[in-house]
């Protein structure tokens, strides 16, 4: 039975996490719709909260929960102590791939539940996916707050969201917005500081 019925929708309006502009995304995507789900994890009761209904998704057991970024730690940690288990997160290499870093394992045979705020593409989800198969972890699945794709991730493990948001994105040389000369809204989070 769910610990609780959260309007994941709602939470992010009232806190100003949508945001409408013209965004270059991580990815390199450019989308007129950003959401910064830190606004909501930043209050510790709501963090708790998401974690519940996130780790309420999956019956699974899990030895690890796995972030996809460091950013996401905290997300992690709060869906590990639902589970009762530990929590990671791992960082990006200087080619573009995933690592562990900080002594962080995983031993062989674990199962691991990996985390993230946002799916858009599913490329960050299937390096993730394989940086737990380079350790001979099994991933039992991918726990989103928000799911942003237009409906389809190449993924070979479960993907659930606590909110499907589909939103279209574009590559930079197909973007209406750049081709309208719309300036790139600015936020600290995509400048990387």
């Amino acid at each position: 039975m769910p610990r609780n019925n959260l309007d994941i929708l709602c939470l992010l309006q009232e806190h100003g996490a949508i945001l409408e502009g013209h965004f270059a995304m991580p990815s390199g995507f450019h989308s007129q719709t950003y959401i910064q789900t830190s606004l909501l994890l930043q209050h510790p009761h709501l963090a708790q909260k998401i974690a519940s209904a996130l780790a309420d998704k999956f019956t699974k057991n899990a030895d690890v929960i796995m972030a996809l970024t460091p950013s996401n730690s905290v997300l992690a940690q709060e869906v590990a102590r639902v589970r009762g288990v530990r929590a990671i997160f791992a960082s990006k290499d200087e080619q573009g791939g995933m690592i562990l870093k900080h002594n962080f394992s995983i031993k062989e045979g674990e199962n691991v539940l990996i985390v993230d705020d946002v799916a858009v593409s599913g490329r960050k989800i299937n390096k993730a996916i394989e940086l737990v198969g380079n350790f001979k972890g099994n991933v039992i699945g991918v726990g989103v707050i928000v799911d942003r794709s237009m409906g389809y991730l190449p993924l070979t493990v479960p993907l659930r969201s606590l909110l499907a948001y589909p939103m279209q994105t574009f590559c930079a040389k197909e973007c209406p917005l750049c081709a309208a000369k719309i300036p790139f809204s600015q936020l600290e989070e995509l400048k990387g500081l």
